[in-house]
């Protein structure tokens, strides 16, 4: 935009006291080497090499790199596009390394092109008098936050070496030293600084009833976010005023806008209120200039040739990225209407029915503040046929109903009807809750070998539970506690237990997930936690009883150790040294998938966990695990550090079984599901892992995901995913708790600023804030991603609302399993705050289906193989349309978080119509072929003579 009277109004507001003359050297300006802009850089490359070395930070040196050399190369193409200059990009590096420090994306690169784009274009298309206004980093992460539907947000500041004030201390006296004396914006930082000091103790007091004030000042001032954008964006000599009162002004501008934006519990309150203040000061501008030279002639000077230039090449450039990236990231979508609906059965009517309690009244009452977030889970369902009559039956965990609900047993009638059955094994420790847990999930397995399924349930602040089954013994069904003549009645705070066979000896073993720490660590002897009653006080200032969260919010590593129990075979279990056999890692574990990832024919563990990466454990011949992790964040075991779910299913059926993990993505961590897409590595032991969860479409973007689970919903061949969404929200809550409707109460806003601080703080329950009356991102609408198939394989789109599961509730375990025996998978999921939701598939209610079936239980000959045949890996292979067609399954136990998996194996046929060919690995045993028949379920027996498994046989 062309200068003109008043000409020198920009030099005056932005002038900086100092200024360093460059350099011409072979055709191009050079900075000097006393630039106060050099050492700036410098700095911000550092902290981007500590980042990613030891801080954590979810983002990749290479991920850097692309937004640092993108945006240089831009803003120097269009430096000599536009202005016919060739000049070393040096404030461009600046601004595209702070993006890269202050960003968090989600798992696209391609994401990272929109802020560069923003950063740079702003400079040469938003200017008064040929100057820019605008910080270009404050403008590209402000608009980014703004524009981008949470794919990007603010990097969490816990991952700049998790909240540590050390960190924040070294910020403040590299800028002191090495620059800040330099640019003469003294008065803006010392005035801000005052000012938002003041803003914070003012706020401190107004929300002490919600947060101690401790975690909102050191949250707040001591976050090493909050002092790169004071020293290093708001400082910036090019848009800040030159003068003492121009900064003072400044300052208190962006503090007031600042407060009024707390008042709408905004999270990126200074980059917003940098951006109004700015975008303010630049309509001031021109108003000013409009004034003076007149409308006509200063839109004349606006529009002029050369501004409309630079508008038009950088416009372009935004057009081609925006519409390069839509190609790129769509997913697909389906063309031909769906054949089949997943049909809403009111749970009461079904007799799966549940009344809500009291529970959260129940805690310890010093947990009260913080009780709805500590109990957020443990709705969980089990499926399992426990009487032997051929339909599924069900287990459902339910924490925060009435006492008599929190576990239940309930059989399958036929057609979609259920009755509870009275077990007093069960009963009678569900409802001592207090003493001896609450139960987080269950699952129907034959784990003594006598032919039955018997019933393993995961309890949280009490012992798991190991109910035997009494089928074979008595003739009745029924259940026996064996929980303490099994040995494995150590105390656990467990949502998820499963059964496998890691030394292939023909016997399971169980191996226990524990969230949190099972044991309070500052006591001696070790307390056992329990939330219902923590330790009494000692002595004043004790606070020892609190220290049970997660230490951090990216690399928690004070959660519970994993308990593996080795199966004698006899009924009983013997606990093994899980740190000597490779997994003695302490994460926040929640869900666990067993699957032989690496085909080797040993069964591999992949863990989910919160608050860290997950846990990818490969089965070295039952020795022990190795824990495989890459180097870089993105790689395997450098994930983005909320992982919930494991469900496994081979989505591309190129052989391999690939890893869906559901995570949260929402604002301050913009992370998304993971689809972890398995092949052949570079050694046979270790395969690959991609994660293409972007760009498949099963990011779950704008979702607290919890559980999944994968299936052919429509029987086409190929499987589909179902996603559990919503955190918590304030229906359980007392009157006195309740804020008017209308005004928001998003609890994140409240503990941010706890997120923020360090492990000395949000380690301890006592310190944060308030949930009560406020919610976590509540009833969310579920997603169902069916799978493209042909059209695109292993790509999906979501069609939840079409089939009717998008009812919105705050979700956590979903199963996929032939609840009325029909041949399609119908759904069942979990909620935290009200009964299950029961949906009944409608796609075989046809006379003759389009979509065939086959259905597969397997039995182990209960010497090289248990009874269960978990572990058992089957191919099923067809011709279709004169092409091969092969589908892999695995017989594992977890269908995903707080959700078992049908015993049976489902394979959808598509239209074909004639017989397929089952070939059996069977688990520690030999391989078997056999034929099957299509559109019913067969049971197949491994033969007890190994040397039996030739040839073909009918099952």
């Amino acid at each position: 935009m062309s200068a003109g009277p008043g000409g020198n109004l920009a030099a005056q507001v932005y002038a900086p006291l100092h200024t360093t003359p460059r350099v011409e050297r072979w055709g191009w300006t050079w900075p000097r080497w006393n630039d106060a802009r050099l050492p700036f850089a410098g700095l911000l490359t550092l902290y981007g090499v500590l980042g990613f070395t030891f801080f954590g930070f979810n983002r990749s040196p290479w991920q850097m790199a692309t937004i640092v050399v993108t945006g240089s190369l831009l803003d120097m193409a269009l430096g000599w596009l536009l202005k016919r200059e060739k000049v070393v990009p040096l404030s461009a590096y600046i601004s595209c390394c702070s993006l890269a420090l202050l960003l968090n994306y989600s798992h696209s690169s391609w994401l990272l092109f929109l802020p560069v784009w923003l950063a740079i274009g702003s400079k040469y298309v938003l200017t008064f008098q040929g100057r820019h206004v605008f910080n270009p980093s404050m403008f590209a992460v402000a608009t980014s936050l703004l524009l981008t539907r949470e794919l990007i947000t603010a990097a969490p500041a816990y991952q700049w070496a998790n909240g540590e004030v050390a960190l924040s201390a070294f910020i403040v006296m590299a800028a002191l030293v090495l620059f800040f004396f330099r640019v003469g914006r003294g008065w803006l930082v010392v005035s801000f600084l005052g000012f938002y000091a003041l803003q914070t103790a003012a706020r401190a007091y107004v929300m002490r009833h919600h947060l101690p004030p401790e975690v909102l000042f050191l949250g707040t001032l001591g976050a090493p976010s909050f002092f790169i954008f004071v020293f290093y964006m708001l400082t910036d000599p090019a848009t800040s005023p030159g003068t003492r009162r121009g900064q003072v002004l400044l300052a208190l501008a962006v503090t007031v806008v600042d407060a009024v934006l707390h008042f709408k519990e905004s999270v990126y309150t200074f980059f917003y209120a940098a951006l109004t203040v700015a975008t303010l000061r630049f309509l001031f501008l021109h108003a000013r200039a409009a004034w003076q030279r007149g409308v006509f002639e200063h839109l004349k000077g606006l529009l002029s040739p050369a501004w409309l230039k630079r508008a038009a090449v950088v416009g372009g450039l935004g057009a081609v990225m925006v519409v390069g990236y839509s190609v790129a990231a769509a997913p697909g979508a389906r063309t031909a209407p769906l054949a089949f609906k997943l049909e809403r059965l009111d749970a009461a009517s079904v007799g799966l029915g549940s009344t809500m309690g009291r529970t959260l009244d129940e805690l310890d009452p010093r947990l009260a503040h913080v009780s709805k977030w500590l109990v957020a889970v443990g709705d969980a369902v089990a499926t399992g046929d426990y009487d032997g009559d051929g339909k599924l039956d069900l287990f459902l965990s339910h924490p925060l109903a009435t006492p008599e609900h929190h576990a239940g047993l309930y059989r399958n009638l036929g057609d979609f009807r259920f009755e509870r059955v009275a077990v007093p094994a069960l009963e009678r420790f569900a409802t001592r809750y207090k003493e001896e847990g609450l139960a987080g999930g269950g699952t129907f397995v034959d784990w003594d070998g006598d032919g039955d399924a018997d019933l393993a349930v995961a309890v949280a602040f009490g012992p798991v539970r190991l109910l035997r089954n009494t089928l074979r013994e008595t003739g009745v069904a029924g259940f026996e506690d064996v929980t303490v003549a099994a040995g494995v009645a150590d105390h656990a705070v467990s949502l998820g237990l499963t059964f496998l066979d890691y030394d292939r000896d023909g016997h399971l073993d169980l191996l226990v997930l524990n969230a949190m720490t099972t044991h309070l660590p500052d006591y001696a002897p070790p307390v056992p936690l329990n939330l219902f009653r923590l330790p009494d006080a000692e002595h004043p200032g004790d606070r020892r009883m609190f220290r049970f969260m997660h230490d951090g919010w990216h690399d928690a590593d004070n959660g519970g150790l994993k308990a593996l129990y080795r199966g004698r075979g006899d009924g009983t279990f013997q606990k093994q040294d899980a740190a000597a056999l490779g997994l003695g890692d302490t994460r926040w574990s929640l869900a666990v998938s067993t699957v032989d990832m690496n085909r080797d024919g040993w069964t591999d563990l992949y863990v989910a966990n919160d608050f860290g990466p997950d846990d990818v454990y490969l089965n070295e011949a039952g020795r022990r695990f190795r824990r495989v992790a890459g180097r870089l964040f993105g790689e395997i075991g450098k994930d983005t550090y909320k992982g919930m779910n494991a469900s496994v299913a081979d989505f591309d059926r190129n052989g391999w079984l690939d890893v869906y993990v559901s995570n949260v993505h929402h604002s301050l961590q913009a992370e998304g599901s993971l689809l972890w897409m398995l092949g052949p590595g570079k050694e046979p032991f270790v395969p690959t892992f991609r994660d293409e969860a972007t760009f498949r479409g099963a990011l779950n973007e704008r979702r607290f995901g919890w559980g999944a689970a994968a299936g052919d919903l429509d029987n086409d061949g190929w499987p589909d995913l179902v996603q559990a969404n919503g955190m918590v929200d304030d229906r359980l809550d007392g009157k006195e708790w309740r804020i008017p409707d209308g005004q928001r109460k998003d609890y994140w806003y409240v503990n941010h600023k706890l997120m923020q601080s360090g492990p000395e703080m949000h380690t301890y329950a006592d310190k944060w804030g308030d949930i009560r009356g406020r919610t976590i991102y509540p009833n969310e609408a579920r997603r169902a991603y069916l799978n493209l198939g042909d059209a695109k394989p292993g790509h999906f789109v979501d069609v939840a609302r079409e089939l009717g599961v998008e009812e919105p509730e705050n979700s956590r375990g979903v199963l996929l399993a032939d609840l009325d025996g029909d041949g399609d998978l119908d759904t069942l999921i979990t909620n935290q705050h009200a009964p299950v939701s029961v949906y009944r598939n409608t796609l075989r209610d046809g006379a003759t289906p389009a979509a065939h079936f086959v259905g597969l239980s397997l039995v182990g000959n209960g010497t090289g193989t248990h009874r269960s045949a978990v572990g058992t890996r089957v191919v099923v292979s067809y011709d279709e349309g004169g092409r091969r067609v092969e589908q892999v399954r695995e017989v594992g136990l977890m269908g995903g978080f707080s959700a078992s998996a049908d015993p049976r194996l489902h394979f959808g046929l598509g239209r074909h119509a004639g017989p397929v060919t089952a070939q059996v690995h069977w688990y520690g045993g030999g391989v078997q072929q056999v034929t099957l028949e299509p559109d019913r379920y067969h049971e197949l027996r491994q033969p007890a003579d190994a040397s039996a498994l030739r040839g073909s046989a009918q099952p």
